[in-house]
């Protein structure tokens, strides 16, 4: 089975941000939700907890423009890599997906670091091109660095 995991698009970063490519990625993010609901694909949406985004908090919250149903799977996380003490790696066990794609913010920093230890835990690891951005003002050097990297690792690259 498969799943489409959203890393922390949260009003906190979404809003608050300039993020580079914004409506190509939020339009691209959705379309993927789509496609993968179609397919009968897991969509896990990840919560990051810091002090910018609090949990209960307006800022904490996922931004209502993505196509995020009740069903859909919430995960918290409290480090980059949503696999460290969360429930990541038992919710991928309990419904049997070994392939996942990855998306969200920010591609040098926790999609990054998902991306990692998804290979680390024997997943066969997507990132979702265009579905994944930065605020920083060398966006475009780090975004493609970042796709450089996660290639050379064994990562595939997706397109919707």
């Amino acid at each position: 089975m498969e799943a489409l995991i959203l890393m922390d698009i949260q009003c906190g970063l979404t809003r608050k941000k300039s993020l580079y490519n914004a409506k190509l990625f939020l339009d691209t993010v959705n379309s993927a939700i789509k496609a993968f609901r179609l397919s009968g694909s897991k969509i896990i949406f990840v919560q990051h907890n810091n002090t910018l985004l609090k949990k209960n908090t307006n800022d904490w919250e996922i931004d209502p423009i993505l196509d995020k149903q009740e069903y859909d799977i919430v995960i918290q996380k409290i480090h980059g890599n949503a696999f460290h003490d969360s429930d990541l790696k038992a919710i991928l066990s309990k419904f049997g997906i070994n392939d996942i794609t990855i998306s969200g913010l920010v591609s040098h920093g926790c999609v990054k670091a998902t991306c990692m230890a998804a290979l680390a835990e024997g997943l066969k690891t997507s990132l979702l091109k265009n579905g994944h951005t930065t605020w920083n003002k060398d966006a475009k050097i780090k975004i493609d660095q970042t796709e450089k990297e996660l290639i050379e690792k064994g990562v595939q690259m997706v397109y919707f």
